[in-house]
């Protein structure tokens, strides 16, 4: 169980009434991650969803044209969320999340919070906006991302003044 003080202090759950943060608190825990840790990837099962306490995590996918895996999102600030998938319906993770230094992280247990949200609605849309601003923030970056790389992609290569 996560001391709920702590979760009342993460964006997603600041303001919330002190009885939702105690069950929210009784289906998280505390998970620690050393680098290079793979914290869930879409190849394994998973069912928690995550709040960044400290440390930096890299999230990915694979994507079977490219060598190397592509990367959605780097994250550093406490409170921010990952791994919601398992929160918003899909039961699994799109991508991957790899500790990039000693990680520390709430960790939710995604069906469980899903019901508890559902059986508190006014909580339940409270938090489910803020996870939706969330996702929405990502899905923007991701969106430049893939623009500039297309724009870098059809740019012509520079050339080289002969002498």
């Amino acid at each position: 169980m996560v001391d709920p003080k702590t979760l009342g202090e993460l964006e997603l759950f600041v303001g919330l009434p002190g009885r939702a943060l105690e069950a929210i608190a009784a289906i998280a825990e505390k998970k620690r991650y050393a680098p290079g840790e793979i914290i869930f990837s879409p190849e394994r099962a998973s069912e928690w969803a995550f709040l960044l306490l400290q440390g930096s995590v890299r999230l990915t996918v694979h994507a079977s044209s490219l060598p190397e895996p592509v990367t959605l999102a780097s994250l550093e600030t406490p409170g921010q969320a990952f791994g919601f998938s398992t929160v918003v319906g899909q039961g699994h993770h799109n991508s991957s999340a790899e500790a990039v230094t000693a990680v520390e992280a709430v960790a939710i247990n995604g069906p469980r919070f899903l019901d508890y949200l559902e059986k508190d609605p006014e909580v339940g849309y409270v938090v489910m906006r803020r996870v939706a601003r969330a996702l929405s923030r990502r899905l923007a970056t991701l969106r430049r991302h893939l623009l500039e790389t297309i724009i870098d992609y059809e740019r012509p290569p520079s050339t080289i003044p002969e002498n």
